[in-house]
């Protein structure tokens, strides 16, 4: 038998890295947006969402740039805990050309909001509030959160589902930090 101390380090370690998985998929899910691979790079699909600041936001509108696409939500302990590593990252890379859109699973806006301010999140962030339903999440075939989507500045997928130390090394990759 465990010891409580144990179980509790156990189960914050399992939470942490295991993620938030979505509920039973559904037959018709997408599937998850492929890497790039030497042969051929997925475009990645368009993102047409609310902004939290009620604007309309299109990822395409940031082409040019290398991109971050981070889906998370509110209720999500693994994707509150990699926000100081997204903060890290964002002030790191942004002034040499990467950006950070945030696409949230919520459901509820002012927890939405909340969680941007409580974490310090200064990039894009956009939602329909429809949790697992969210167009973005179906069309990039999102199962679990906290998921990442790294783009080159053509709209190609460069890697996904990277976080912590190897997403730092993955952008190091392609935008140098001297």
């Amino acid at each position: 038998m465990l010891s409580t101390h144990r179980y509790a380090s156990w189960l914050v370690t399992t939470f942490i890295w295991a993620g938030c998985q979505r509920p039973a998929a559904p037959s018709d899910a997408a599937q998850p947006v492929p890497a790039a691979t030497e042969s051929r790079a997925a475009l990645a699909p368009e993102i047409d969402l609310p902004a939290a600041d009620g604007s309309r936001f299109r990822l395409s509108s940031l082409r040019g740039k290398y991109v971050l696409i981070d889906f998370w939500a509110s209720w999500c302990g693994p994707c509150r805990a990699e926000s100081p590593n997204l903060r890290k990252i964002y002030g790191q890379f942004h002034s040499r050309g990467l950006e950070m859109v945030s696409v949230s699973l919520d459901d509820n806006r002012a927890r939405w909001h909340q969680a941007i301010a409580a974490d310090e999140l200064t990039w894009y962030h956009v939602s329909d509030l429809r949790g697992w339903q969210s167009a973005a999440a179906r069309a990039y075939g999102v199962h679990a959160i906290p998921y990442s989507v790294l783009l080159d500045p053509e709209g190609r997928v460069l890697a996904t589902n990277l976080r912590g130390r190897a997403l730092g090394q993955k952008i190091s990759g392609y935008i140098p930090l001297d």
